[in-house]
Protein backbone atom coordinates (compact mmCIF):
# COMPACT_ATOMS: atom_id res chain seq x y z
CA UNK A 1 0.00 0.00 0.00
CA UNK A 2 1.36 3.40 -0.94
CA UNK A 3 0.74 6.59 0.94
CA UNK A 4 0.67 9.90 -0.78
CA UNK A 5 2.77 12.68 0.62
CA UNK A 6 0.63 15.62 -0.35
CA UNK A 7 -2.49 17.35 0.84
CA UNK A 8 -5.41 18.34 -1.33
CA UNK A 9 -6.07 22.03 -0.76
CA UNK A 10 -9.01 22.37 -3.14
CA UNK A 11 -10.98 20.14 -5.47
CA UNK A 12 -13.29 21.06 -8.33
CA UNK A 13 -15.32 18.62 -10.44
CA UNK A 14 -17.52 19.64 -13.33
CA UNK A 15 -18.86 18.38 -16.61
CA UNK A 16 -20.11 19.74 -19.90
CA UNK A 17 -19.13 23.41 -19.63
CA UNK A 18 -19.75 25.36 -22.82
CA UNK A 19 -18.30 28.72 -23.79
CA UNK A 20 -21.37 30.59 -22.53
CA UNK A 21 -20.81 29.17 -19.02
CA UNK A 22 -17.19 30.27 -18.69
CA UNK A 23 -16.41 32.78 -15.96
CA UNK A 24 -15.56 36.26 -17.27
CA UNK A 25 -11.94 35.82 -16.08
CA UNK A 26 -11.37 32.93 -18.48
CA UNK A 27 -13.80 33.66 -21.34
CA UNK A 28 -11.72 36.40 -23.00
CA UNK A 29 -10.05 35.09 -26.16
CA UNK A 30 -11.49 31.58 -25.79
CA UNK A 31 -14.45 31.66 -28.19
CA UNK A 32 -12.46 29.93 -30.94
CA UNK A 33 -10.70 27.48 -28.61
CA UNK A 34 -11.63 23.85 -28.94
CA UNK A 35 -14.64 22.88 -26.79
CA UNK A 36 -12.42 20.33 -24.98
CA UNK A 37 -10.42 23.23 -23.52
CA UNK A 38 -13.37 25.07 -21.95
CA UNK A 39 -14.23 22.74 -19.04
CA UNK A 40 -10.55 22.33 -18.10
CA UNK A 41 -10.00 26.08 -18.18
CA UNK A 42 -13.15 26.73 -16.13
CA UNK A 43 -12.30 24.11 -13.48
CA UNK A 44 -8.71 25.34 -13.08
CA UNK A 45 -10.02 28.91 -13.04
CA UNK A 46 -12.39 28.19 -10.17
CA UNK A 47 -9.62 26.70 -8.05
CA UNK A 48 -7.17 29.42 -9.07
CA UNK A 49 -9.58 32.22 -8.10
CA UNK A 50 -10.04 30.68 -4.65
CA UNK A 51 -6.25 30.75 -4.06
CA UNK A 52 -5.10 33.53 -6.38
CA UNK A 53 -2.94 35.37 -3.84
CA UNK A 54 -0.93 32.30 -2.85
CA UNK A 55 -0.61 30.99 -6.41
CA UNK A 56 0.39 34.35 -7.89
CA UNK A 57 3.18 34.58 -5.32
CA UNK A 58 4.44 31.12 -6.36
CA UNK A 59 3.89 31.06 -10.15
CA UNK A 60 7.40 29.72 -10.83
CA UNK A 61 6.77 26.91 -8.34
CA UNK A 62 3.24 25.99 -9.44
CA UNK A 63 3.04 23.13 -11.91
CA UNK A 64 0.40 21.11 -13.71
CA UNK A 65 -0.07 17.42 -14.48
CA UNK A 66 -2.96 16.58 -16.77
CA UNK A 67 -4.22 13.13 -17.66
CA UNK A 68 -7.25 11.83 -19.47
CA UNK A 69 -8.80 10.74 -22.72
CA UNK A 70 -10.18 14.16 -23.69
CA UNK A 71 -8.32 16.14 -26.33
CA UNK A 72 -9.21 18.86 -28.86
CA UNK A 73 -11.08 16.59 -31.28
CA UNK A 74 -12.93 19.35 -33.16
CA UNK A 75 -9.72 21.26 -33.88
CA UNK A 76 -7.84 18.07 -34.77
CA UNK A 77 -10.60 17.10 -37.23
CA UNK A 78 -10.45 20.60 -38.75
CA UNK A 79 -6.66 20.30 -39.19
CA UNK A 80 -7.06 16.92 -40.90
CA UNK A 81 -9.76 18.29 -43.20
CA UNK A 82 -7.67 21.38 -44.07
CA UNK A 83 -4.67 19.22 -44.94
CA UNK A 84 -6.80 16.89 -47.06
CA UNK A 85 -8.45 19.82 -48.86
CA UNK A 86 -5.52 22.17 -49.45
CA UNK A 87 -2.40 20.47 -48.15
CA UNK A 88 -1.98 23.33 -45.67
CA UNK A 89 -3.07 24.12 -42.15
CA UNK A 90 -3.25 27.22 -40.01
CA UNK A 91 -0.32 27.29 -37.56
CA UNK A 92 -2.70 28.40 -34.80
CA UNK A 93 -5.09 25.52 -35.51
CA UNK A 94 -2.17 23.09 -35.60
CA UNK A 95 -0.90 24.24 -32.18
CA UNK A 96 -4.40 24.12 -30.67
CA UNK A 97 -5.08 20.60 -31.97
CA UNK A 98 -2.53 18.93 -29.71
CA UNK A 99 -3.48 16.95 -26.62
CA UNK A 100 -1.70 19.46 -24.36
CA UNK A 101 -3.66 22.49 -25.56
CA UNK A 102 -5.79 22.83 -22.41
CA UNK A 103 -2.74 22.48 -20.16
CA UNK A 104 -0.82 25.10 -22.18
CA UNK A 105 -3.69 27.57 -22.14
CA UNK A 106 -4.13 27.14 -18.36
CA UNK A 107 -0.43 27.75 -17.74
CA UNK A 108 -0.45 30.87 -19.91
CA UNK A 109 -3.73 32.25 -18.56
CA UNK A 110 -2.88 31.79 -14.88
CA UNK A 111 0.90 32.34 -14.96
CA UNK A 112 1.79 28.79 -13.92
CA UNK A 113 5.48 28.36 -14.71
CA UNK A 114 6.38 25.23 -12.74
CA UNK A 115 6.88 21.73 -14.17
CA UNK A 116 4.19 20.32 -16.48
CA UNK A 117 3.28 16.95 -17.91
CA UNK A 118 0.41 15.71 -20.06
CA UNK A 119 -0.44 11.99 -19.99
CA UNK A 120 -2.69 10.98 -22.88
CA UNK A 121 -4.29 8.01 -21.20
CA UNK A 122 -7.56 7.57 -19.27
CA UNK A 123 -7.18 9.25 -15.91
CA UNK A 124 -8.26 6.11 -14.05
CA UNK A 125 -5.17 4.34 -15.41
CA UNK A 126 -2.92 7.37 -14.86
CA UNK A 127 -3.97 8.25 -11.29
CA UNK A 128 -1.32 6.20 -9.44
CA UNK A 129 1.43 7.45 -11.76
CA UNK A 130 0.25 11.07 -11.43
CA UNK A 131 0.10 10.85 -7.63
CA UNK A 132 3.57 9.30 -7.42
CA UNK A 133 5.10 11.90 -9.74
CA UNK A 134 3.33 14.73 -7.91
CA UNK A 135 4.63 13.50 -4.56
CA UNK A 136 8.15 13.31 -6.00
CA UNK A 137 8.03 16.81 -7.53
CA UNK A 138 6.82 18.23 -4.22
CA UNK A 139 9.37 16.30 -2.13
CA UNK A 140 12.22 17.41 -4.39
CA UNK A 141 10.86 20.98 -4.30
CA UNK A 142 10.50 21.06 -8.06
CA UNK A 143 7.08 22.54 -7.29
CA UNK A 144 5.38 24.01 -4.26
CA UNK A 145 1.84 23.69 -5.63
CA UNK A 146 0.48 21.40 -8.35
CA UNK A 147 -2.77 21.35 -10.26
CA UNK A 148 -3.66 17.73 -10.98
CA UNK A 149 -6.18 17.71 -13.84
CA UNK A 150 -8.22 14.73 -14.98
CA UNK A 151 -10.14 15.35 -18.21
CA UNK A 152 -11.97 12.44 -19.76
CA UNK A 153 -14.71 12.11 -22.30
CA UNK A 154 -17.83 11.37 -20.28
CA UNK A 155 -18.69 7.68 -20.75
CA UNK A 156 -22.34 8.40 -21.41
CA UNK A 157 -21.70 11.55 -23.46
CA UNK A 158 -24.34 12.31 -26.04
CA UNK A 159 -22.13 14.97 -27.63
CA UNK A 160 -18.42 15.17 -28.47
CA UNK A 161 -17.76 18.07 -26.11
CA UNK A 162 -19.13 16.42 -22.96
CA UNK A 163 -16.00 16.19 -20.85
CA UNK A 164 -15.80 15.33 -17.17
CA UNK A 165 -13.07 17.31 -15.40
CA UNK A 166 -11.66 17.02 -11.90
CA UNK A 167 -8.98 19.39 -10.67
CA UNK A 168 -7.06 18.93 -7.44
CA UNK A 169 -4.76 21.66 -6.12
CA UNK A 170 -2.14 20.05 -3.90
CA UNK A 171 0.97 20.85 -1.87
CA UNK A 172 3.41 18.80 0.21
CA UNK A 173 2.07 17.19 3.37
CA UNK A 174 2.99 19.23 6.38
CA UNK A 175 3.78 22.31 4.31
CA UNK A 176 2.65 25.58 5.80
CA UNK A 177 -0.93 26.24 4.76
CA UNK A 178 -1.69 29.83 3.79
CA UNK A 179 -4.19 31.47 6.15
CA UNK A 180 -6.95 31.62 3.53
CA UNK A 181 -6.69 27.85 2.97
CA UNK A 182 -6.80 27.11 6.69
CA UNK A 183 -10.02 29.11 6.89
CA UNK A 184 -11.74 27.91 3.72
CA UNK A 185 -10.73 24.24 3.83
CA UNK A 186 -11.45 21.88 0.95
CA UNK A 187 -14.34 22.74 -1.35
CA UNK A 188 -16.16 20.81 -4.03
CA UNK A 189 -17.65 22.54 -7.07
CA UNK A 190 -20.13 20.50 -9.05
CA UNK A 191 -22.04 21.69 -12.08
Amino acid sequence: MTTRSFDVIERCALRGIGYEHLHDDVRSGMKNADPAVWPVLEAVGRVYRAHRRELDAHGDATGVIQSGSAFPKATAQRVIADIARSGRVSPVAFINANAGAALSICCTRFGLRGPTLNLTMPSTRARAMVDALAARWLAQRDAQYLFLIEADDAPDAAIDADIAVTVRLIHATGAHLPLSTAITGVHHHDV
